[in-house]
């Protein structure tokens, strides 16, 4: 791992994970995935997760980056999201 990488965020779900990676790369921001153990006493807080994902991202990327863990966080990089937004379109409403 490079020096000038941060932790964007350490996460167990996966749907918010690859939602997330989908996002950077399509913004063109490089990325490092890593996977942790999650020590027994912490694994109440990763909802028991024996592993936890952690994504890195380069330090001249972050304010991009924290956009995007943003809106994912707000569920708006979601497919079922997406799917909702462009079936509101197609019936007439904004």
């Amino acid at each position: 791992m490079d020096n000038n990488e941060i932790k964007l965020i350490k996460t167990v779900d996966m749907e918010k994970k690859s939602t997330l990676v989908r996002m950077l790369v399509n913004a063109g921001i490089s990325y490092l995935e890593k996977w942790e153990r999650v020590p027994f006493f912490s694994r109440k807080e990763f909802d028991g997760a024996k592993e936890a994902c952690v994504i890195y991202v380069n330090e001249n990327q972050k304010e991009k980056a924290l956009e995007i863990l943003e809106a994912v966080e707000n569920g708006e990089g979601s497919p079922v999201k997406h799917k909702q937004k462009i079936k509101a379109l197609m019936d007439g409403e904004e």
